[in-house]
């Protein structure tokens, strides 16, 4: 199934990993060029250089396509899907020839691989004139191509259709009524999340941790907006037509107020727990918005008080906290990571220090005469 070598997509992840050993100073750069030299390696990029490729691929793909409309738009003119169609097996065609030359996360793959899955998916659209049928097939497609090209972005593009799935099928099919929608999408979460902690548990599925990586944080996310007070409250106004009066509210309003801040707390005890920073972020990043949330429909106080209140607690705790931890060499500690650029803060400290030493231009104030013919023979005087 795989269109790519599992030893070299393997070989590129022990080069990731010996490049990151290095930047914590466990090994040396000649141990890093040795990995480079005897393990063979997939053509890829660094990040810039890859969307630029991207973009390049785009166009390339765009540039077929358009040639191709040139010779047939006149005979598929009273069924132009077909030729669509034909644009998504371009796209196929274009993404193994270039894993066939080995191209990984080079730039070109990407656009051709999320190229063919468009194209594909906007044929499906155009024949059955069904959303529900075009999340679904999203779902497969980009689904296969993510085990298939170890593409995340496809991953991402899986889930999205997954959800899409649901909701047209709640919202335009009526197979549920759209009160329970904020259950189902937060049981898809649930759901999400036990297929990513099946498959991240088993390293036979290591080469598809990046993929991976964005699954767990799509469930975090959907997890989290699925029961949000503002999410929540403007679906219900746009698709089950509530209209929300000055001393009304929602059905389960109060499930929702609770939910809002509980679940973004549940993120961070159990990072705190698991020592997990990606749930971490996503948890302090979701309790922001909490606050946002009940900011943007009630006023408890000015705005002006409420940054000031807001800095003086995330001041205070973040004081305690450093005095708690910053001893500790284990768990969660104030230490910088092994992994951190180091440098970065020394220059600052070196910059600060700098900036408050005052100095002054050293004039040396020599005792020897120049000019006037004397000593130093800077130059003929008035005498002889």
């Amino acid at each position: 199934m795989l269109a790519y070598n599992k030893e070299l997509l393997e070989n590129g992840l022990l080069l990731t990993e010996a490049k990151r050993l290095f930047k914590m100073k466990f090994i040396s750069k000649e141990q890093v060029n040795r990995v480079i030299q005897e393990l063979p390696q997939l053509q890829t990029n660094t990040i810039f250089i890859r969307f630029g490729f991207f973009l390049l691929g785009l166009f390339l793909f765009s540039s077929i396509t358009g040639f191709l409309v040139l010779f047939f738009a006149n005979l598929f003119s009273s069924n132009y899907e077909v030729l669509i169609y034909f644009y998504a097996i371009i796209g196929v065609v274009g993404s193994e020839f270039f894993a066939r030359k080995l191209f990984f996360k080079h730039g070109l793959d990407d656009a051709f691989v999320l190229s063919w899955q468009g194209m594909f998916c906007a044929a499906i659209g155009i024949s059955f004139e069904s959303s529900t049928l075009v999340f679904a097939v999203l779902f497969v497609v980009a689904l296969l191509s993510c085990i298939r090209y170890v593409n995340t972005l496809s991953a991402l593009l899986s889930g999205i259709g997954l959800v899409g799935f649901f909701f047209t099928l709640i919202t335009e099919l009526k197979v549920l009524s759209s009160m329970y929608l904020p259950f189902i999408g937060l049981t898809l979460a649930i759901s999400i999340y036990a297929v990513y902690t099946k498959l991240n548990s088993n390293p036979n599925y290591f080469i598809y941790r990046n993929a991976l990586l964005i699954t767990k944080i799509f469930s975090l996310v959907l997890g989290y907006a699925s029961i949000n007070y503002m999410v929540v409250r403007e679906l219900s106004e746009s698709l089950m037509g509530i209209v929300v009066a000055k001393g009304n509210d929602i059905p389960l309003a109060y499930l929702f107020y609770g939910l809002t801040f509980i679940i973004p707390l549940v993120y961070i005890y159990f990072a705190l727990l698991k020592k997990d920073r990606t749930v971490l972020t996503v948890g302090l990043l979701a309790l922001g918005y909490s606050f946002f949330t009940i900011r943007f429909y009630y006023s408890l106080m000015p705005i002006e008080t409420a940054l000031l209140l807001g800095g003086i607690l995330l001041f205070a705790i973040t004081f305690f906290s450093i005095k708690k931890v910053q001893h500790k060499t284990s768990g969660i500690t104030f230490q910088p990571d092994r992994d951190a650029n180091s440098n970065i803060i020394l220059n600052a400290q070196a910059l600060i220090i700098n900036s408050q030493i005052s100095t002054k231009p050293f004039m040396d104030e020599g005792k020897m005469p120049f000019g006037g013919g004397g000593f130093s023979g800077g130059g003929a005087g008035e005498s002889f």
